[in-house]
This record gives C-alpha cells, sequence and structure tokens, in this order.
C-alpha cells in the first residue's frame, strides 16, 4: 500500500512540474475538462502548499535519521594567557580536536520513532492526494457549471427571441384590428421579463467563469473559451463496488491509516523511554604553547541509564495509549463518513439520470405546446397569456433538462471524488 502511495504522489508531482514550466492558458484558447485538471494541479495554491508539507515531513524524517548516524566534531582555539601568580609572564595557548561519536544501541527507541515519522510522511503523501481530489472535484464542478450556465443564456436569449416575434404579430393584430390592446401590453410585458432573466443568466455566466478560474488557481486568466461536455454518458458501477474501491483508494483514508500506524510506533518509541543508551566515542587533540603541538588522543564507551524519572515514561506510555485509541477511534469515523458519501454520491448519480430522460421529454412535449399555442393565437382563437404561458413552460422544460445534465455530470465527478480516483484519471 505505501508503494501505491509513493507512486501516485509521485505522478502527481511529475505532472505538476510539467505543467507548472507551461504558460496555463494562451488567449482565446478553447480548454478540455482534462487540461482545466493539469492547470489546476499545476497552479492552484492548495496543492502547492499541500506538496510543500510533504517536504517538510521527508526533511523531518530525514531529522530524526540522522540520530543513529555518526557524528563528527571539530573545534579549534586560541588565547592569550597571563596567570595571576605570574610576573610578566604571558604565553599563548593553542588547542584543537577533532572528535568523533555513533550511538550503538538504544533498545530501538530511535528505530520507533523513524518508523512513526515514516508513516506520517506517508500521510502527508496521502494528504497531498487528497488536496489534490478536492482540487479536481471544484474544477469539474466549475467546469460543468459553465456549460451550465451557458445553455440556461442560450435559453434566455431563445425565450427573448420568441417573445419580440410575439410582440410584431401582437402589434400586428392590433394595428389590423383583430386583436385588443392588452395583447401589446401583454407581450410587451413579457418581453421585459425575458430580458430581465436573460439579463440574469449572463450575470450568472460571468460569476461561473470567475469560479472556473479561481478552482484552477488562475484568477486572472486571459478570454478563453472551454470544450462542450455538458452530456450524458452512462456510468454503470454498483453501490458496493464503489464502496470497495473509495476504502481502497481514498487518499484521506490512507492518511488516516497512516497516522494510526504511526501512533502505534509511538507507543513503541515512548515505552522505550528508560531504555539505557550505549554510544561509541573517539577524540583526537593538539594542545600547547607552541608550535608543534602536543598530540593526544582518547576513545572509549558510554552508558546513559535512566534511575528515576518522576514517573515520566509511564505517563508518556499512557498518552501514546490514548492518542493510539483516538486515531484508531477517527479512522473508523472516517470510514463510516466515506461509506455515507459513496452512498450520498451515487443515488445522486441514479436520481440525476433518471430526471434526465424524463426532462428530455418534458422539452418534446412543451415544444409542441408551444408550437400549438402559437398556431392557435396566429389563427385568431389563441390567448396571449396560453402563448405565455407555453413559452414559460417550454423555458422552465429546457432549464430544467440543462440542470438534470449538469447534475449528472456532478454526481458523476462526486463520486469520483468519493471512491478517490478524480485526480487519478488524469
Amino acid at each position: 500500500m505505501r508503494r501505491s502511495v509513493l507512486l501516485s504522489f509521485a505522478l502527481v508531482v511529475l505532472l505538476v512540474s510539467r505543467c507548472f514550466a507551461q504558460e496555463p492558458i494562451a488567449q482565446g484558447e478553447v480548454l478540455t475538462l482534462q487540461k482545466c485538471l493539469q492547470i489546476a494541479l499545476a497552479r492552484h495554491p492548495d496543492v502547492l502548499a499541500a506538496g510543500r508539507r510533504v517536504e517538510s515531513e521527508i526533511a523531518r524524517t530525514g531529522q530524526v535519521a540522522a540520530a543513529d548516524r555518526i557524528k563528527m566534531d571539530a573545534s579549534a582555539s586560541y588565547a592569550r594567557r597571563s596567570p595571576a601568580s605570574a610576573v610578566e609572564r604571558t604565553y599563548d595557548d593553542y588547542t584543537a580536536d577533532v572528535a568523533l561519536s555513533q550511538k550503538i544501541s538504544d533498545s530501538g527507541r530511535n528505530a520507533a520513532q523513524l518508523r512513526a515519522q515514516s508513516e506520517m510522511t506517508d500521510a502527508s503523501r496521502s494528504n497531498f492526494m487528497d488536496v489534490a481530489e478536492q482540487v479536481a472535484y471544484g474544477v469539474r464542478e466549475a467546469y460543468f457549471g459553465v456549460l451550465a450556465a451557458k445553455r440556461n443564456v442560450e435559453v434566455a436569449s431563445e425565450v427573448v427571441k420568441q417573445f419580440e416575434e410575439h410582440l410584431l404579430q401582437a402589434q400586428g393584430f392590433y394595428e389590423a384590428g383583430v386583436a385588443p390592446r392588452f395583447d401589446v401590453t401583454k407581450a410587451q410585458v413579457d418581453l421585459s421579463n425575458a430580458k430581465l432573466e436573460l439579463i440574469r443568466a449572463e450575470s450568472a455566466l460571468e460569476l461561473a467563469w470567475r469560479t472556473l478560474d479561481n478552482a484552477m488557481g488562475v484568477p486572472r486568466a486571459p478570454n478563453y473559451d472551454i470544450e462542450e461536455a455538458l452530456t450524458f454518458e452512462p456510468y454503470e458501477i454498483s453501490m458496493d463496488d464503489a464502496a470497495s474501491r473509495a476504502y481502497s483508494h481514498r487518499p484521506d483514508l490512507k492518511a488516516m491509516e497512516a497516522q494510526r500506524r504511526a501512533a502505534e510506533e509511538s507507543v513503541t518509541f515512548a515505552a522505550k523511554g528508560d531504555a539505557a543508551v550505549l554510544s561509541l566515542f573517539a577524540a583526537y587533540s593538539f594542545q600547547g604553547e607552541n608550535f608543534p603541538l602536543e598530540e593526544g588522543w582518547n576513545t572509549g564507551l558510554s552508558v546513559s541509564i535512566p534511575v528515576v524519572d518522576g514517573r515520566l515514561v509511564q505517563n508518556q506510555v499512557k498518552e501514546a495509549q490514548a492518542n493510539l485509541q483516538a486515531a484508531m477511534a477517527d479512522e473508523e469515523s472516517l470510514r463510516q463518513k466515506v461509506l455515507l458519501e459513496v452512498q450520498d454520491a451515487y443515488l445522486s448519480l441514479v436520481e440525476s439520470r433518471e430526471r434526465i430522460a424524463v426532462a428530455e421529454l418534458g422539452v418534446r412535449q412543451a415544444m409542441e405546446n408551444l408550437e400549438l399555442a402559437t398556431g392557435r393565437y396566429a389563427a385568431g382563437v389563441g390567448s396571449p397569456i396560453e402563448v405565455t404561458d407555453a413559452t414559460v413552460s417550454y423555458r422552465d422544460a429546457q432549464n430544467n433538462h440543462v440542470q438534470a445534465l449538469y447534475d449528472y455530470n456532478v454526481a458523476h465527478a462526486a463520486l469520483l471524488k468519493a471512491m478517490g480516483e478524480g485526480a487519478s484519471l488524469l
């Protein structure tokens, strides 16, 4: 499992490095969803911060490992001395020495600490992947949000055009004396309301663009467009399979498992707090008043054994055991949350998939109803209210279809995130 985490981390870092070296977006470029995801992993500050935290944990692991390595210290000094008992007697004092030390044994205490820190490093790598999953989901959600907003603008523009045509028709009938002034006024009100809806849709589209910019970590992006992808592509998976894949792939769960293993090693580390430490030392020195200096050396073993610590180790063990129990409880809590998240995303996917078919039927029916209403009005047997109701119903049916497509694609993205596979698809 650790090897797979390291491999995933390495692949993401490689991707980030490749993308980061390039300009993210060119003026007028048409971006695919894949390109937006790559830009986000290269530019988003959350991803960059998570990568630095991994580097920090790697460096911390190196610090712990350094305790078992050989140490060498060198020093030199010069002093001009005049003893109080001497009469006009001063002399130079030169000293220099090189000392080596090597810890031979601490009963495995530092090894336990190193294992615990290594697990924390693995946890930081998994947290990096979790951040990548969060960012990837945000990009997908924003990407489909832009596409849905563009569709809504198209629908609103179409409604404005329909009401403009209806107004011209009502004015013609009024001037011909076959329709009352009410029809013209009603058409003018409907056109004004449609234009207001268009303004709202265009404002929502602008906000959707800014949301996508932010999701990619490029808040000052030049003007660009995105590839159309708001479609229905069936995604087949059972809920049990989705849950199983989540338990295997979720990076936040892998991070929690690594933290639990680190807590286990911390118990071992704390239990060895009163262990004896055996070290080997050696030194070579030079000292004297004049050159050449006198040479000397020493070597030996040292043993350090805690005798009385005021129950320090005992309480450190209790603390480590309590932390381990808490980590185990947190891991189980996260597993339950993962299952709930998978179930929620899966049910949303199924529900939105069923709504798409119903929404498509609603669009066809609303179109037919609109054609009948406009035809009846053109023939002089319908009312402007029928035309208004039919047009609004057609607009709502189209918006419902767009919303169903958006909800399905976002639910798919949420399920990928819930399974821990949103960033690994890159």
